[in-house]
């Protein structure tokens, strides 16, 4: 989902994320800002995540550039980084993407969703 690559995934993500390990612990940030201790078990995450077609055509352009990156970071093939990139901006410059109509920008995110 690219939800975690959102600004609100990424902030969820720094609160809750799933370990293998329910015996360790996780850090996590208190109301008042300072760094806690919390055991893995009880941490989740996040029940709120929104799937691809559902996002927000600004959460959209917001989470490519993160995403990209993060492919760049894990090694992925440049060829293949540039023809994704190619595709996601092909979305955005699509007519349906700057209409009001939210079905049919949805309706690009959908497809985008069903490529994966």
């Amino acid at each position: 989902e690219l939800y975690y690559w959102t600004n609100k995934g990424l902030a969820d993500t720094k609160l809750y994320f799933h370990s293998v390990d329910d015996d360790g612990l996780v850090p996590t940030t208190a109301a008042d800002g300072t760094t806690s201790w919390l055991p893995a078990g009880a941490t989740h995450p996040s029940s709120a995540v929104t799937t691809d077609h559902l996002l927000a055509p600004l959460g959209f352009a917001q989470v490519i550039p993160c995403y990209i990156a993060s492919l760049e970071q894990r090694g992925w093939e440049n060829l293949r980084i540039v023809m994704l990139a190619k595709f996601f901006g092909a979305l955005m410059l699509h007519n349906y993407w700057t209409l009001d109509d939210v079905f049919e920008q949805r309706a690009l995110l959908t497809y985008q969703e069903e490529q994966h």
